[in-house]
């Protein structure tokens, strides 16, 4: 824009000399209608740096997620998606926002990576190793990783819907408010996981182990829960509506009532603490 403006006060500049030069009428003061013309197209142009901080500013407050582009480079990431990254390392290295979409993670390294914002969307590999890495507000959508190392891994807000994550441990991490919504989570291990207000609608958790996990506000709506473990979990708040409990094991579970679990189906191998009921279904 700056450089457009330069060009244009030049233009004006150089008639306004040639229209000086015309020869006028002796004793007459000629009226250069260049010149003053020059002289009102500057003065917007002259609001051009108090104009461009306050797009820009307004530019950085727009909250939508969208490539970074380079003139003649690459989006942000790029390089790493659609690539076969299996048996990569990863590890301890500042990652923010990359971007491994449909990628290849077999047995890949990402211990203790720094990929908050992160895109997984649609990678697949078997084993990746996440453990202590901070994945906050990443994309794990559609992604398989199946019997993926999680531990200590804070994925707070993350997103991982539709996902397989079946064997994959997240002992001890941060999924508090991440959604796993129709997600494959058989045999996951989630003991003393914190996932206050997590999402698991319609996800397959058979035989998982919620074994000292903080599950308030959990929201368990149409998921399979058959076989799970939810010794010493804390269930307060946590919503059960339409949610298979056949075979699980609820015996010491912390923070539950019978009113969190009016609308579940149990069986006569669900264990429930004393005092607290479910529907037979």
């Amino acid at each position: 824009m700056k450089i457009v403006a330069v060009v244009i006060v030049f233009m004006v500049m150089v008639f306004s000399l040639v229209t000086s030069l015309l020869p006028s009428a002796p004793g007459h003061q000629p009226s250069n209608p260049v010149a003053e013309f020059g002289k009102e197209i500057t003065k917007p142009l002259a609001r051009v740096d108090e104009i461009g901080p306050e797009i820009s500013a307004v530019l950085d407050r727009v909250d939508v997620n969208l490539p970074g582009l380079s003139i003649g480079g690459k989006p942000d990431g790029v390089m790493n998606a659609l690539v076969d990254h299996s048996d990569a390392d990863f590890s301890n290295l500042d990652l923010p926002r990359g971007n491994f979409a449909s990628s290849q993670v077999e047995s890949a390294q990402f211990n203790g990576a720094l990929l908050d914002g992160a895109v997984f969307e649609g990678a697949t590999g078997s084993n990746p190793n996440f453990n202590d890495a901070r994945m906050a507000k990443a994309n794990l959508n559609a992604s398989a990783m199946p019997g993926g190392d999680f531990a200590g891994a804070e994925l707070r807000e993350a997103v991982a819907r539709a996902g397989n994550f079946n064997g994959a441990t997240f002992h001890g991490g941060d999924i508090s408010f991440s959604s796993f919504s129709g997600a494959q989570m058989r045999d996951t291990i989630l003991a003393e996981a914190y996932a206050q207000g997590a999402i698991f609608v319609t996800a397959d958790m058979t035989g998982a182990d919620f074994t000292g996990a903080d599950m308030t506000g959990v929201r368990f709506d149409g998921a399979n829960l058959n076989n799970t473990d939810f010794t010493d979990t804390n269930l307060d708040r946590a919503q059960f509506r339409s949610a298979q409990l056949y075979g699980a094991d609820l015996s010491r579970a912390v923070n539950l009532t019978s009113e969190q679990l009016a609308k579940a189906c149990a069986d006569e191998a669900t264990k429930l603490p004393e005092g607290v009921s479910a529907p037979r279904c």
